[in-house]
């Protein structure tokens, strides 16, 4: 039975975290801004946007759809991976179960096909087609990265490699956006190169952590990549790995930059320099970490490292034993793993073609997405797509364009292109 000396600790504990934890909120507000030193703080602006949803409609237009079960060879899509747009409203879809790019045109018909296994000029790896990034640049060339980026010419053709990291390095590449104003890509998220030596150069196994994490873009022009680091963001300090504040961005038309990467509800923005500009925010606070939330997500993580989830003994080699030594690691951190004493606010953040930014907040449970709302560069809320209404999109295109992955009752992958028309646009 509880008793009352019992429930008062339960209190002072529950206080504690609650004080905890709003620490933690006030300290992952503003770090960036803080370590940066590129302006001072008052030149920032910080717009506080309202607590209120204006609720906006997500009967979007259906424009095509793309893959079935049994069709044409183009159509019949192992593993869709990621689509992308062009400027002109062409899909190309990454279809990692074949080592393929499919490109289709704006009513959904087939144009060509990029790639394909195999270890030659424009050809993808087996062993690294769950890694395939693509972009396609303004004047139309494609850039697809499995370790080392392919580029191809607007009609198809492969023109060249671009190597990326050392001999024996795994990059970890996040989404790649295009550089508005530039010629080269835009990595979404902090990307992390680990060799052999990198993993060997503390006792545990484990790689060093930077101060900090870096969203950079990428120069293709030569033969290796070259990165310019766009934003400095916030490294969550200590060995926490659960419920980490995601770092997530997006290409905005100017050449700056949207992007999040604290537990609170801000939305940073910076010019084509990487000057962090505006801060946009509303007034949702991060919930705390329970023991019961600590069980349930420790419990997913392991369940999700079941098997070979990385593919080690299909690689083989030097390869293999790089990711039977990332598996492992992974699994005792995700036995011993520590967490963040909140759970971040937001999930995930893309931005359209014309500029504007769609964040989506966390859902009831921890690790499940949410509304999505609609946020411009200088400030203004256009509203809220409620939780159940749409999926992020996985892509954006020009005039409205954005497309959805989908599987139906058998497992089969379709991408649906629809149309966003109004407000959410």
């Amino acid at each position: 039975m509880m008793t009352h000396a019992t429930l008062a600790r339960g209190q002072d504990h529950a206080r504690g975290v609650m004080r905890r934890s709003a620490t933690a909120v006030a300290r992952s507000l503003f770090p960036w801004v803080l370590a940066a030193g590129t302006v001072p703080l008052a030149a920032q602006e910080v717009i506080e946007l309202p607590r209120e949803n204006r609720l906006l409609d997500a009967d979007f237009e259906e424009v095509y759809r793309v893959g079935a079960l049994t069709g044409e060879d183009w159509e019949t899509f192992g593993n869709v991976y990621g689509v992308v747009f062009d400027r002109f409203g062409n899909l190309y879809v990454v279809d990692s179960g074949a080592a393929r790019i499919v490109m289709v045109n704006t009513k959904g018909g087939f144009v060509r096909q990029l790639g394909g296994a195999g270890e030659g000029p424009g050809e993808f790896s087996q062993h690294n087609t769950t890694s395939i990034r693509i972009a396609v640049l303004p004047d139309g060339r494609i850039v697809a990265f499995d370790q080392r980026f392919s580029v191809f010419g607007p009609d198809g053709e492969f023109e060249r490699t671009v190597r990326v990291g050392g001999d024996g390095a795994m990059t970890f590449m996040p989404r790649l956006d295009v550089d508005r104003q530039g010629g080269g890509v835009l990595a979404t998220g902090a990307l992390r190169v680990i060799d052999i030596a990198m993993l060997r150069s503390r006792a545990d196994g484990t790689p060093a952590e930077p101060e900090f994490r870096h969203i950079v873009r990428l120069d293709l022009t030569g033969d290796e990549a070259t990165t310019d680091t766009v934003v400095y963001a916030w490294n969550p300090p200590g060995d926490a790995t659960g419920f980490i504040p995601p770092l997530v961005a997006g290409a905005l038309p100017d050449g700056g930059v949207a992007y999040t990467d604290s537990t609170a509800y801000a939305i940073k923005i910076t010019n084509a320099d990487g000057t962090l500009e505006r801060i946009l925010t509303r007034p949702f606070q991060p919930e705390p970490v329970t023991d019961r939330i600590r069980e349930e997500e420790r419990a997913r993580r392991l369940n999700d490292l079941e098997g070979d989830p990385l593919g080690a003994g299909r690689s083989g080699g030097q390869r293999g034993a790089m990711m039977s030594t990332m598996t492992d690691m992974m699994r005792r951190n995700a036995e011993s793993m520590e967490f963040y004493p909140v759970i971040p606010v937001l999930r995930s953040l893309r931005t359209s073609w014309e500029g504007n930014i769609w964040v989506q907040r966390r859902g009831e449970e921890p690790v499940s997405d949410g509304p999505i709302d609609v946020l411009t560069p200088d400030g203004r809320y256009l509203g809220t797509f409620a939780a159940d209404a749409t999926a992020m999109p996985s892509a954006f295109g020009p005039d409205g364009l954005v497309a959805f992955v989908e599987r139906d009752e058998l497992d089969v992958q379709t991408v649906v292109v629809k149309r966003v028309t109004g407000r959410g646009w």
